[in-house]
C-alpha cells in the first residue's frame, strides 16, 4: 500500500478497449475496494495507536519492575548489613562482657586473698591475745596463790604487838 488511500483508487481510470470491463462493474468493485482499504487503514492506524500505548504501558511496567528490583536488592542489602551489625554489635557487647567477667573475677580474687591475709592476721593476733591473756591468768593465779599464802601466813595485829613486848 506503498502511499494508496482509498480516494485513489476511487479516482482511478483505466483506458477503454475494444471489449473492455463493464465500467459500472468496475467503478462498483473499486469503490468495494476503495471502502475496504479505507477500513484496513483505519484498523491499522487503531492498532498503531493501540500498540503505542501497549508500548507505553510495557515502558511503565519495566519501568516499575526495575524500581521494585532496585529497592528489593536495596532491601536486602540493608538487610544483610543490618544482620552484619547486629553480629558484630552482639560480639562486641559479648567480649565486653567477658573482659568484665575477668575483671570482676580478678578483683574478687584478690579481694578473696586480702580477706585470707586478714584472717591469718586476725588469727595470729588472737593466739597472741590468748597467750598473753593466759599468761596474765597465770600471773593472776600465782598472785592469787602468793596472797592466799600470805594471808596464811599473817599473824593478826594483836600478834604483832604481843611479840615486842
Amino acid at each position: 500500500m506503498q502511499g494508496l488511500t482509498p480516494l485513489d483508487i476511487q479516482k482511478q481510470t483505466f483506458a477503454r478497449g475494444l471489449k473492455g470491463y463493464n465500467v459500472d462493474e468496475v467503478r462498483g468493485y473499486l469503490h468495494l475496494i476503495a471502502e475496504e482499504v479505507e477500513r484496513l487503514v483505519r484498523d491499522v492506524d487503531r492498532l498503531s495507536r493501540e500498540n503505542g500505548m501497549l508500548r507505553d504501558e510495557l515502558e511503565e511496567h519495566t519501568a516499575r519492575e526495575r524500581i521494585l528490583k532496585d529497592t528489593l536488592l536495596s532491601a536486602q542489602k540493608v538487610s544483610e548489613d543490618v544482620k552484619a551489625n547486629a553480629h558484630k554489635e552482639a560480639e562486641l557487647i559479648v567480649k565486653d562482657a567477658e573482659l568484665l567477667s575477668d575483671r570482676l573475677t580478678s578483683q574478687a580474687m584478690a579481694r578473696v586473698g586480702d580477706l585470707e591475709r586478714a584472717i591469718q592476721d586476725l588469727k595470729i593476733e588472737r593466739r597472741g591475745n590468748r597467750n598473753k591473756l593466759q599468761s596474765m591468768l597465770d600471773t593472776m593465779q600465782q598472785l592469787v596463790m602468793l596472797d592466799a599464802e600470805q594471808e596464811a601466813n599473817e599473824q593478826p595485829i594483836t600478834a604483832m604487838f604481843r611479840a615486842r613486848e
